[in-house]
């Protein structure tokens, strides 16, 4: 799924959300409880644009608790839609909860250990969109499950490397009352060395390997494997600017067809406060995964997305704007009618303003177009727009 450039510009307003604080502040807790409605000109992303309205409840509660040199952070959600027409076919609960924790034996960029460790459990409603933060919804209610962690050594202040690690698993649901869809399960391990030659410059090497296998299908695909082999440079250590961006070579072997692709890919992350108000960033990369309409067919994903926000009125008032881009191209097909491109892009204008510690309201409008190639049944357009209002501590 699409990672989405969706910045939250720091600000330091007396009454803003402060959580309640256990263990001598070592502890926060903030829960929250956000109201909305929302106007979606096309509920089902598809071509038949049926429009409704949807109101939504979301209560949840976010914690950060930080020791000497270490750090545990997470949250659980819960999301309550009820749709005004199609509340038969579309409403779904969603839900979710999700752990970070950081160690390190030493400052940054000193030498030294860290080791991040993360998991993610979510259902997410088929109403999400390509830069809701919950990653590309085809028109069907889905249940992730994600394992990641990566420890890095630093030898000295220049050099470094570390070794990563990661288990997705991704179910469709109501598969029974639509054209079926079909989920997976990959995991994926990575190797990346780096020299940093100044604070403005970090070389970077890195290789992966990755194996998935569909979770709804008889097929054998445990076989299908990738190969990922990129160089770039990164910032090492400095305030308001921080990048990295890395291209190389991908390889696809599905099911035992070891030159099924072979082809470019890259990734990029980048944050830069131009000042204290502004903030841009971008993020991007390109991936293999099975295709989710048809078995035995895989896709090569190519993301990219951009935002920038502005904060204003005393930092109570947060402007955002984000573009995002998604191109699906399918490099394996068994059949032709399977051989097909989708591309998708999306724009979105949002506001968030603090009325006080305990209170805010939010507004956002967002524009989607999905055109394929091949299958013109698969082109839609979309407009969301969404008002609510959060309440916080």
């Amino acid at each position: 799924m699409a990672s989405v450039a969706v910045m939250a510009a720091g600000g330091s307003i007396a009454d803003k959300p402060a959580g309640f604080r256990f263990f001598n502040r070592h502890l926060t807790i903030k829960p929250y409880v956000s109201l909305s409605y929302s106007y979606d000109s096309n509920v089902d992303t598809d071509k038949s644009e049926e429009a409704d309205s949807i109101f939504l409840v979301s209560p949840g509660v976010d914690f950060e608790w930080n020791g000497d040199r270490w750090s545990l952070a997470g949250g659980v959600f819960y999301n309550y839609r009820h749709f005004c027409k199609y509340s038969d076919e579309l409403g779904s609960d969603g839900y979710g909860e999700n752990l970070k924790f950081a160690w390190t034996t030493s400052e940054q960029n000193e030498k030294g250990w860290s080791l991040i460790l993360a998991e993610r459990y979510a259902f997410i409603s088929q109403s999400d969109g390509l830069n809701s933060g919950s990653g590309r919804g085809i028109w069907r209610d889905r249940e992730t499950v994600n394992f990641s962690g990566a420890i890095q050594r630093r030898f000295t202040e220049r050099w470094h490397a570390s070794l990563s690690g990661q288990y997705d698993w991704l179910d469709y649901k109501n598969s029974s009352e639509y054209y079926p869809l079909y989920g997976w399960s990959q995991y994926a391990v990575g190797l990346e060395g780096g020299y940093a030659a100044t604070p403005w410059t970090d070389f970077l090497l890195s290789g992966g390997y990755s194996s998935y296998n569909r979770n709804e299908s008889s097929r054998n695909d445990s076989d299908t494997q990738t190969w990922t082999l990129q160089g770039g440079i990164g910032t090492h250590a400095t305030k308001n600017i921080t990048y990295r961006v890395l291209m190389g070579a991908s390889w696809l072997d599905c099911g035992g067809k070891s030159s099924a692709d072979v082809g470019w890919t890259y990734s990029l992350s980048s944050k830069w406060r131009l000042r204290r108000q502004w903030q841009l960033s971008a993020v991007g990369r390109s991936y293999y995964q099975p295709s989710e309409y048809n078995i035995g067919s895989a896709i090569k994903v190519y993301s990219l997305s951009f935002g920038v926000s502005y904060l204003t009125l005393g930092d109570r008032l947060t402007l955002t704007g984000d573009v995002a881009m998604r191109m699906e191209d399918t490099v394996y097909a068994e059949r032709a009618a399977y051989d097909y491109s989708e591309f998708i892009v999306s724009a979105r204008l949002g506001a968030t303003y603090t009325i006080n510690r305990w209170m805010s309201v939010f507004a956002n409008v967002l524009w989607e177009d999905n055109s394929c190639d091949e299958k013109d049944y698969y082109d839609y357009n979309r407009v969301r727009g969404t008002i609510g209002l959060r309440f916080h501590y």
